[in-house]
């Protein structure tokens, strides 16, 4: 039964997506929903196969070395291996005021740092709840998704990815903008 209404919430996603897509797009796209554990296989494959630049928005972030095969820490690692392979790779996370949000975050962001990633935490004074990712200006992540053992692993979640150079550089032009009013972490320097 489970499986069933699994499939038919799919099929309205999907007649929905496509509704608005054809109705209301301002870009041509193509649109594919990702529910739960969906998310983090796709982005996952993704990332591996990323070849000039991943920029990436995300109000919470976990990194837990206790747990090396968790869906967090395995994108936080493909992020890593993404610079080694000389991608690009830029992330925005939210600085928070609330101490789990930016303890989780900081330490996340001083793994990726020591790890090559440019990071950058977003101006205190302003809450940056997006989840976005942009991997060669081609694909969009944008969702509920942030990239923490719940959200990836346990709760209920939706995103979508969408194929379109013009939306991809739409949120290009959205990261850089936000970019310039975030701080760009150094790993001497503590927040």
């Amino acid at each position: 039964m489970l499986s069933k209404n699994i499939k038919i919430f799919k099929s309205l996603i999907l007649f929905l997506l496509f509704i608005f897509c054809n109705c209301y797009s301002q870009f041509n796209a193509i649109v594919t929903p990702l529910i739960n554990r969906e998310y983090a296989d796709k982005l996952l494959n993704s990332i591996k196969n990323a070849q000039k630049s991943i920029y990436v928005i995300m109000f919470q972030t976990g990194y837990y070395p206790e747990y090396p095969e968790s869906f967090s820490n395995l994108i936080l690692n493909e992020l890593i291996n993404a610079v080694k392979r000389k991608v690009k790779v830029e992330v925005v996370l939210e600085q928070g005021t609330k101490n789990s949000v930016k303890e989780k975050n900081l330490k996340t962001g001083k793994y990726l740092a020591e790890n090559g990633v440019i990071v950058y935490f977003d101006d205190e004074r302003k809450t940056t709840h997006a989840k976005l990712v942009v991997i060669d200006e081609k694909l969009v992540f944008i969702g509920s998704h942030n990239w923490n053992y719940y959200a990836l692993e346990k709760n209920n979640e939706i995103s979508v990815l969408i194929e379109s150079s013009q939306t991809a550089q739409f949120f290009v032009n959205y990261f850089n903008k936000l970019k310039k009013s975030c701080k760009l972490f150094k790993l001497e320097k503590n927040f």
